[in-house]
C-alpha cells in the first residue's frame, strides 16, 4: 500500500471520529440545556399568576352573591314574622 493513500486514511479516519465525537457533545449539551428549561407539560410563572388572579376574583364575586343571598333571606324572614305578628294580634 502507498504510504499517501495510509496516511490519508488514517487522517480521515481521525476527522470522522473527530466530527462524530462533537456531534455527540452538542447533542449532550443541548439536551442538557432543555432539561434545565421548564417542563413543557407545567405552565409557566405568568399564566400561574394569571389564573390565580382569576380564581382570587371569582371567589369574590361568589362572596358577594352569598351576601345577597344571605340578605334577601334575613328580608324574607323579617317579612313572615312581621305577618305573623300582624295576623296575631287582631284575633
Amino acid at each position: 500500500m502507498d504510504p499517501d493513500v495510509a496516511n490519508f486514511a488514517v487522517v480521515a479516519a481521525i476527522i470522522i471520529g473527530m466530527a462524530a465525537s462533537l456531534a455527540a457533545i452538542t447533542r449532550w449539551f443541548v439536551r442538557g440545556i432543555q432539561k434545565q428549561s421548564a417542563p413543557p407539560g407545567l405552565p409557566n410563572l405568568l399564566q400561574f399568576e394569571q389564573r390565580f388572579d382569576q380564581l382570587q376574583q371569582s371567589v369574590d364575586a361568589i362572596a358577594v352573591e352569598v351576601e345577597r343571598i344571605a340578605e334577601a333571606q334575613r328580608f324574607s324572614a323579617k317579612l313572615l314574622a312581621e305577618q305573623g305578628e300582624a295576623h296575631r294580634l287582631p284575633r
